[in-house]
């Protein structure tokens, strides 16, 4: 599989949130719905055609991955979710064929990040007596950062990352948090086999597809000029989860199952479940 690959070199920290894990803990992907909500707000801040954006992703004619991290020329994807007993989190893109090629035995891959904590101070309304909390964020050493790995016609793409390099991207952004210089390359994954791991979070159309997975809950805040709304939780299929089919997802149009959302927000409300499939072999052993 050849793909194009957007690097986010970031200049400030990254603030990653995960549902229930709460300001002293921070994710280190940045999920694949997470970066549609934030190109798509990007495109219509820019009065550019949102629609046709989030009508190609829904068809399947646009697809992105998740973000992961890289290294100068290294990059890292996340681990398929095999049941065996050495877990990795991350592989280089080396033992990442390993792995999806049937071998087993390879070791999980150092990656370029730490977490840090920010501390910040707040006031009572009522007492006006300050206290400090803390805040996780993630710092990436040079010549690193995140990339994540598209198919299909990239222009709107293109225009929504040349806006969010100084808007800022993750959370926290008024900040400062998450701004990013962008780059272009290609990838490369030498793939085979009938089964399919994922390397962004899905919505599988039928569990009977899944072989192996991880659940995640998805929530989140939508930003309004009015209002900040909390998202419907919705569990999606992992980075790494296994299915026995191409499982293609779906685009979730929150606003049907949620009527009052949309009345709050103005808009549709739509979340990214569209699979970003590589072809893989499971192991005899498993």
């Amino acid at each position: 599989m050849k793909a194009k690959v957007f690097k986010l070199y970031f200049k400030t920290p990254l603030r990653i949130g995960e549902a229930g894990i709460g300001l002293e803990r921070a994710g280190d992907i940045l999920h694949s719905d997470t970066l549609f909500g934030a190109m798509a707000t990007a495109l219509a801040k820019l009065n550019e055609d949102v629609e046709e954006f989030i009508k190609r992703v829904s068809a399947g004619e646009l697809r992105f991955s998740s973000c992961f991290p890289f290294e100068n020329g290294k990059y890292y994807l996340p681990a398929p979710q095999l049941p065996v007993e050495r877990k990795w989190r991350f592989l280089s893109l080396e033992n990442f064929e390993k792995v999806i090629s049937g071998e087993i035995e390879v070791k999980g891959d150092e990656t370029p990040y730490m977490k840090f904590e920010v501390p910040k101070v707040v006031l009572d309304r009522v007492t006006s007596n300050s206290g400090i909390y803390y805040l996780t964020a993630v710092k990436f050493g040079d010549n690193s950062g995140l990339y994540f790995m598209v198919d299909g016609n990239d222009g709107l793409i293109k225009k929504a990352l040349k806006f969010l390099q100084d808007e800022g991207i993750g959370g926290k952004r008024t900040w400062g948090l998450g701004k990013f210089e962008m780059k272009e390359d290609e990838i490369q994954i030498r793939e085979s086999g009938e089964f399919y791991t994922t390397l962004s979070l899905t919505y599988p159309t039928s569990l009977d597809s899944v072989v192996y997975w991880k659940p995640v809950v998805r929530g989140g805040w939508i930003n309004t000029a009015k209002a900040t709304i909390r998202k419907p939780k919705v569990i999606m299929a992992s980075e790494g989860s296994i299915f026995n089919e191409a499982e293609e997802g779906d685009v979730i149009n929150l606003s049907i199952a949620y009527s009052d959302l949309s009345k709050e927000t103005g808009h549709d409300v739509y979340l990214n479940g569209r699979s970003f499939l590589v072809r893989m072999v499971i192991p005899d052993e498993t």
